[in-house]
């Protein structure tokens, strides 16, 4: 099984990782190919199954093309 990699954000400043011991304003959840975004009390209510189903639910992220 892959690893979960948990990072609580804040809103203000968009997307800067919140202080350490804070919750954040969003906590995005990644299994190293997708990430979802959760409000930490969704965060909090989640059994590592259930992200791990939001996580198999995600759409992948869409190749990049370069030429």
């Amino acid at each position: 099984m892959s690893t979960l990699t948990v990072t609580r954000l804040l809103q203000n400043p968009l997307g800067a990782p919140a202080p350490p011991g804070e919750d954040g304003d969003i906590v995005a959840v990644s299994n190293g190919v997708t990430t979802v975004y959760l409000t930490p009390a969704e965060y909090r209510a989640a059994t590592e199954a259930e992200l791990r189903y939001l996580l198999a639910q995600a759409p992948l992220p869409a190749p990049r093309v370069t030429s």
